[in-house]
């Protein structure tokens, strides 16, 4: 098992990160070996000598500390490079799998597993030292040798026990949080997963919506305080804060398309999905909500709270319809919200909420199953 377990480190990881960064390293070999002996020396060294002065400047490198504490730095970053595409690649849903099956060795056998997968992506790193060690043990300086491998086995080392604790934070250590802990017991409705997921996963795109949409609402009524009652500046404002949305309207798109594909087998109907699709929106937006029924009186503020609701829902189906193309999507969002503009400028506000109703039934009814 723990040779299984190497070989699919290797073949995931390492050679992975060979791919990526073949480039980079392509450039480095050219760059060191035909500096170290291509290159043509300048003064009276004649070309049949330039070798061996060349070779006198690698051995520099295994015997000069600056020069090699030079060399440990570039290791170094060069290693840092490589925890950092390893530690991407385990955040990836398709290696999910590994905090399950790696995990049920124990931790000695994981570590051995992870060293040998360092230790192939530090091939270029090994062959290098292995070329200073081999110059310094036959010119007779062994200090230096000695500390290139033991640094190198000191970065395998580290390497393989970052990679061990990360791998044994299961579910990337998400549900120790007090949060987390505090909503494992609530009751979960298939209407309203995607508010448990901006919980879990989407903390900061969620505080950062909110507190835009409280940026816009007191914006917009501080700097048109004179015209307070004024309903299109409250329109204006409700438009803002339903494309303040966007972005978490297409990240639940998305969370549909990818954990919940397969409830399109669920026996619901198109209508009943639409009800809870609006339940959601609801729940999303009652912090504005709330604000309306502070700000307004109660019919007031219900009818601006529909126009904020229609206008999202109208954003959402839109999904349905486009994909997850943000390149058309887009588009589209700053059409409307142009359109929406000079609706509101007009004073036929109330007849977007029946219309963006209509509309984000239809679309969402014709395209839910494409």
């Amino acid at each position: 098992m723990t040779g299984s377990l190497t070989q699919l480190l290797i073949k995931t990881f390492s050679r992975g990160f060979f791919r990526v960064h073949s480039g980079m390293l392509l450039f480095l070999f050219a760059a060191v070996f035909s500096y170290c002996f291509f290159i043509l020396t300048a003064g009276t060294i004649t070309p049949d000598k330039a070798l061996v002065f060349n070779i006198i400047f690698m051995l520099s490198f295994a015997s000069a500390p600056i020069m090699m504490i030079l060399v440990f730095i570039v290791w170094l970053v060069y290693t840092v490079k490589s925890w950092q595409y390893v530690a991407a690649q385990l955040k990836m849903d398709q290696y999910q799998f590994l905090y399950y099956s790696s995990t049920s060795l124990s931790k000695t056998k994981q570590f051995k597993s992870w060293f040998f997968a360092q230790l192939f992506i530090s091939v270029p790193l090994i062959v290098y030292g292995l070329f200073s060690v081999i110059a310094g043990a036959i010119y007779g300086h062994y200090l230096i040798p000695v500390l290139i491998v033991i640094y190198l086995l000191f970065l395998n080392s580290i390497s393989a026990f970052l990679y061990l604790q990360l791998i044994n934070r299961i579910m990337r250590n998400e549900e120790s949080t007090t949060l987390n802990k505090l909503i494992n017991s609530w009751k979960k409705p298939f209407s309203i997963l995607f508010l448990y997921d901006i919980i879990h996963r989407k903390k900061l795109a969620f505080l950062i919506t909110k507190i835009l949409c409280w940026a816009i609402l007191s914006g917009v009524f501080l700097l048109f305080a004179d015209l307070r009652n004024d309903l299109r500046i409250a329109g204006m404002a409700i438009l803002g804060v339903a494309v303040a949305h966007t972005f978490l309207i297409y990240q639940g798109q998305r969370f549909e398309l990818q954990y919940l594909s397969f409830s399109k087998n669920f026996p619901y109907s198109r209508n009943k999905l639409y009800v809870q699709l609006l339940q959601l929106y609801v729940l999303l937006l009652l912090p504005e909500g709330i604000w309306l029924f502070i700000r307004f009186d109660a019919v007031t503020a219900s009818g601006l709270f529909l126009l904020m609701l229609s206008i999202t829902l109208l954003f959402r189906s839109l999904l349905y319809w486009l994909g997850l193309h943000m390149n058309s999507y887009l588009p589209w969002v700053f059409g409307l919200f142009i359109l929406f503009f000079w609706i509101i400028m007009f004073q036929w506000i109330w007849f977007l909420i029946p219309i963006n109703l209509i509309l984000s039934y239809l679309l969402f009814y014709k395209n839910y199953y494409r």
